[in-house]
């Protein structure tokens, strides 16, 4: 059965031991890469809809030390669990999940999430509860870049750029973000293009000066 590589990026940022709530586990590829790759841990894996917890149940349901669990977000997540994973689901569906149980993150100390959409605001909702960025992945699949982002829980936390909450924490460092920020500047222009054409002066000045601050990301 073949994995997909931001899973098993996902999978490597997870460390040894850990006990892990997989919000949305969908097949249960991420179970099955880290039940090939670990020697320590635990899994709750969680999905709310029945097409895909049936096919969660065929993969992962006789893995060692993988318990499914149809349920919904962090409900039946127990303090025993130190790490948590939220992939392949939009942003806001993300913070939603989180804000209708933030008393439970009390005992999160990870959180790893592939945010589909609305990463910067992800990224500063995630700062606010009281995490720190550790690391940030860049991995390129099927046509599309996805933006693995780790969080680690921090009593002395540290403080962001506007830049870093926006375009990502020193992802500039990442081997593929030459290739990622080329395809991103052609994503500017095509928007800059159709709103000059559509004479939205206003738009388009906000967006150009967002296109230079990304042009100028990690060169100062």
């Amino acid at each position: 059965m073949q994995i997909p590589n931001r899973l098993k990026v996902i999978g490597n940022l997870i460390h040894e031991g850990a006990y892990i709530a997989d919000i949305g586990a969908d097949h249960g590829l991420l179970e099955l890469f880290i039940a090939l790759n670990f020697k320590d841990y635990h899994i709750l894996a969680i999905e709310n809809k029945e097409g895909p917890l049936t096919a969660l149940k065929e993969t992962a349901g006789c893995l060692k030390n993988v318990d499914i669990s149809h349920s919904d977000g962090l409900n039946q997540v127990t303090p025993e669990y130190d790490t948590v994973v939220l992939a392949g689901m939009g942003g806001d569906n993300i913070i939603n999940i989180i804000s209708r149980n933030i008393k439970k993150l009390e005992n999160i100390k990870h959180i790893i999430v592939d945010a589909h959409s609305f990463i910067p605001k992800v990224r500063q909702f995630l700062i606010d509860c009281g995490y720190d960025i550790s690391k940030e992945k860049l991995v390129f699949e099927g046509g599309i870049y996805y933006n693995i982002i780790s969080f680690k829980r921090n009593s002395h936390q540290k403080s962001y750029k506007s830049d870093e909450i926006d375009f990502g924490y020193k992802l500039y460092l990442d081997p593929l973000f030459k290739n990622y920020k080329k395809s991103v500047l052609e994503k500017y222009k095509k928007v800059l293009d159709d709103l000059e054409k559509a004479n939205k002066k206003e738009k388009y000045a906000e967006i150009k000066k967002e296109m230079r601050r990304f042009e100028s990301y990690g060169k100062n």
